[in-house]
């Protein structure tokens, strides 16, 4: 394909010397084709009827003055064309100053008609030809370039909608598992708070030891279960970013003692030791989330005396560092069981991770109690690390970022001592508390009823929140405790309208106990926010029900 040239001149012998001049051009393997026109105007159709013109050779004065100049300008500003090359040739050279036209029209080269020889004219064309060439590679690289961004553009922006969706549609995926867990959890608590419920009443009565042996049987295997129904919850709440942490001053060396004190049974009953000790260095009060450390010792406590057939289990406190108020407390809790199999510990801390098939059949278990204990050291700062013990046995190391307590930590009276609440329940028997209970469930009806009639107390009954209102308007309760979910009006709606200021209840500070098979933070929040003064969650034991009630202000 030849180089088009396009010659611009109203004088025909120029026309004609020009091709003269370059009839055996040839510039990289192609030849010219010249294309002629006798004015500006004619030019200007030209452009439009032959599109690749490499070359413009361009007369100043035509039809005009500055025709020449005008139809620079117009391929310039108008047809927005910089490919082209133009040679400016002009007759008066006077007329049109070099230096002006040359800054102003952006042309690449101009001269006088009168210096133009067949050797100057190679040399002009040879070099516009060059320099068209080179543009013309530079912009269909920048094409293919902006081609380029542009596609990308296009895949970042799909990429973003296809994340978005995907993010929608995870945490679509997180709510409906956060409901199932919690659909989960209340219908599987309710039916424990009855087993469970009536197991602890049947155990406090005279029974043969082979009746008691199927009553433990019952505790043991609901407790189990009920384990097993936190733990999912648990490790539901933190993927879901929903755990949260309650700051409180603690004595460590108690926590520790009442954990072991959970233990220490079992410990007896397989014939092994079980002691702690607690880095004097220690601060005597510490402040985090007491509950939450407790959980982390019970788990690897668990898991330590489940393994370990015979021997020690032992619990370690150490202060391995300490930045103004800033405490990092490590807990190790070693045994001398079978250890850890090498090839098992990197995976020892995932969710349902487990060292060996026979374990799960041997020892039982789901393998959660780790990897939620793990995911609670990250949340306080802090990390696990496990290794086998020169001497045998296994060792877990849990570190914590806590902080320095202030002060001494006070047990409150209806507190203090141990057992299953027998001292509350002689203090709440001498108040004479009238207490109304509003649960739809017959099961639990009848379970909250032996509670609280050990403790003195007959209460009254309701079955939906429409019949507590109703019982409200007609007599005055100490306590009313009250189911969540429940027929026709719920507990939150029913609370929320004896909290009302403008409703027909005349006790509307009575106080309320939320007792729920729902057991997620947001039930809690929501239990609150309606205006309920306490929260427990199914199934509930004698003594958590003891203590809830020890804090309404008639048992003050």
């Amino acid at each position: 394909m030849p180089w088009k040239i396009l010659v611009v001149d109203d004088d025909e012998f120029v026309h004609n010397i020009t091709v003269l001049s370059l009839k055996d051009f040839c510039f990289e393997g192609r030849g010219l084709e010249f294309i002629n026109a006798y004015s500006a105007g004619e030019a200007v159709d030209c452009l439009t009827a032959h599109p690749g013109i490499a070359l413009m050779l361009v007369d100043v004065v035509m039809e005009s003055e500055t025709a020449g100049l005008d139809l620079v300008r117009h391929v310039r500003q108008t047809l927005k064309n910089d490919m082209v090359q133009i040679v400016i040739r002009t007759g008066q050279p006077g007329h049109a100053p070099e230096d002006r036209v040359i800054s102003e029209y952006r042309i690449n080269s101009y001269i006088a008609k009168t210096e133009v020889t067949a050797q100057r004219l190679v040399s002009l064309v040879t070099t516009s030809l060059r320099t068209y060439g080179l543009t013309l590679a530079l912009n269909q690289e920048l094409a293919k370039r902006r081609d380029a961004e542009q596609r990308l553009r296009e895949m970042n922006q799909t990429l973003e909608q296809k994340v978005l969706a995907r993010t929608r549609e995870l945490a679509r995926a997180n709510e409906m598992k956060s409901l199932f867990l919690a659909n989960m959890s209340h219908e599987i608590r309710t039916p424990m708070n009855g087993i469970l419920g009536m197991a602890d009443m049947l155990v406090e009565e005279p029974l043969t030891p082979a009746q008691h042996e199927y009553v433990s049987i019952i505790r043991s295997s609901g407790n189990t279960l009920l384990s097993l129904i936190n733990d999912i919850l648990d490790l539901s709440k933190i993927e879901a970013g929903q755990i949260r942490f309650e700051y409180r001053d603690f004595d460590l060396c108690r926590l520790v003692e009442e954990t072991l004190g959970v233990f220490r049974l079992k410990a007896s009953q397989k014939g092994l030791a079980l002691g702690a000790e607690v880095d004097p260095n220690l601060p005597a009060v510490l402040r985090g989330d007491s509950l939450r450390i407790k959980q982390i010792l019970v788990n690897l406590l668990g898991n330590a005396l489940k393994f370990t057939e015979e021997g020690r289990v032992g619990v370690q406190a150490i202060q391995e560092g300490c930045q103004g108020k800033d405490i990092m407390l490590t807990l190790a809790v070693h045994d001398t069981g079978p250890g850890i199999d090498p090839a098992f510990e990197k995976k020892i801390f995932e969710s349902f991770s487990q060292q060996d098939a026979s374990f799960t059949r041997k020892y039982g278990g789901t393998g959660l109690g780790l990897a939620i204990t793990r995911q609670l050291a990250l949340l306080m700062g802090g990390g696990i690390r496990v290794r086998n013990r020169p001497g045998g046995g296994a060792e877990f190391r849990v570190s914590l970022r806590l902080e320095k307590g202030a002060g001494r930590i006070k047990v409150p009276e209806q507190m203090a001592g141990t057992g299953g609440g027998g001292g509350l329940e002689e203090m709440i028997s001498g108040k004479a508390l009238k207490v109304l209970v509003a649960e739809d469930n017959p099961v639990n009806q009848k379970v909250l009823s032996l509670m609280l009639e050990k403790a003195g107390i007959v209460p009254d009954l309701a079955e939906d929140g429409e019949a507590v209102l109703e019982k409200l308007r007609r007599s005055s309760y100490d306590i009313l405790i009250m189911d969540v979910q429940m027929p026709r009006m719920d507990g939150l709606e029913t609370t929320r309208r004896i909290r009302d200021r403008d409703s027909d209840i005349p006790q509307k500070d009575i106080y309320i106990i939320a007792l729920t098979a729902m057991a997620m933070k947001q039930d809690e929040q929501a239990c609150k926010k309606a205006g309920m003064d306490r929260f427990l969650t199914k199934p509930v034991h004698p003594r958590e029900l003891m203590q809830a009630i020890a804090g309404a202000p008639a048992c003050i």
